[in-house]
């Protein structure tokens, strides 16, 4: 029914962003340079859609970079729109909430993070719920 863009979108991240650590979990120790791609959210939209919700999280040694890095990750999420760069056909790329700075609660360390929906076609027919 649903895949699990995750993974796939974790490597094509790395594979556009040259050697940038990229992964759905933050290892401990955390590398000074990380992006995060977790989904924290979605819906099915049958019969044959859905939208996943994505949070990007970029860390870096400085606010700067941090946020150089998140919109690397914006421009490649953005070129998804209308292709299946992801072994998944993307519809529609929205950005819920743009690149922004923060610190790492733990560490103080920049951390840039970004809220994205992708509009994703299922791999088989979703029955409407009653």
């Amino acid at each position: 029914m649903f895949g699990d863009v995750t993974p796939a979108l974790i490597t094509y991240l790395a594979d556009r962003l040259g050697g940038v650590r990229v992964a759905s979990r933050v290892p401990d120790p955390r590398p000074p340079r990380l992006l995060q791609v977790r989904r924290v959210g979605g819906a099915a939209v049958p019969p044959v859609r859905e939208t996943v919700r994505l949070d990007i999280q970029a860390w870096d040694t400085t606010d700067p970079a941090a946020m150089q890095l998140a919109l690397a990750a914006r421009t490649h999420v953005w070129a998804l729109a209308g292709t299946d760069l992801l072994g998944i056909a993307c519809y529609r790329v929205e950005e819920v909430l743009a690149p922004r700075l923060d610190d790492d609660p733990v560490t103080a360390s920049p951390v840039a993070w970004a809220t994205y929906s992708l509009l994703l076609r299922a791999g088989d027919v979703v029955p409407p719920t009653p």
